[in-house]
């Protein structure tokens, strides 16, 4: 028993380094660039707040619990910008080695569940992962629109670019794409 929650206490150490794994978006204060644990628990709130855009029946725990590890990669990987075409060739073997390492301090049991989750959300392989794809593609972009400036586009990327990225929420709901 206390070497199961040793483990789990060590997992939540772990944790504390998604605070440190800087994205590109800004924060509405536009002081500094978010973190991944914000975008993680960012996109977990949105999902239970758009879940009623979503004809398909859900259970929302597993899509809460998929964005709330599907950045733990990015720990020792790093975030890859979406629109970094050379960069997402390897990340997934790249983020797969990274939460090998974070999630091995869980017990056995435990990182088995949490590597499965994030494996389906990777390949979008069921309803609530493909939800929780499209959440955490609007939520970078609605927070891009509530904090930028007007005209702000460091990448000059093009409003074709993005929609053309973000067309999977196409056929999962017309109001949330509609949004994005």
């Amino acid at each position: 028993m206390l070497e199961r929650l040793q483990q789990q206490l060590d997992f939540a150490n772990e944790l504390e380094k998604l605070k440190a794994t800087h994205r590109t978006n800004r924060t509405l204060d536009a002081y500094r660039f978010e973190n991944s644990a914000e975008h993680s628990w960012q996109c977990a709130l949105l999902a239970m707040v758009l879940q009623e855009y979503v004809p398909e029946s859900l259970i929302l725990e597993r899509v809460t619990t998929m964005l709330l590890i599907h950045d733990l990669g990015e720990i020792y990987a790093g975030d890859t910008f979406v629109f970094d075409e050379e960069g997402k060739a390897d990340s997934y073997s790249r983020e797969l080695a990274s939460l090998g390492v974070s999630l091995g301090k869980l017990p056995a049991d435990q990182k088995r569940h949490f590597l499965d989750l994030w494996q389906e959300f990777e390949t979008g392989s069921s309803a609530e992962a493909r939800y929780a794809r499209a959440v955490d593609a609007l939520v970078p972009l609605l927070s891009h629109l509530e904090v930028a400036e007007p005209d702000d586009n460091p990448h000059r990327l093009t409003k074709s670019q993005v929609l053309a990225k973000k067309s999977f929420i196409k056929d999962l709901s017309g109001e949330l794409w509609e949004l994005a």
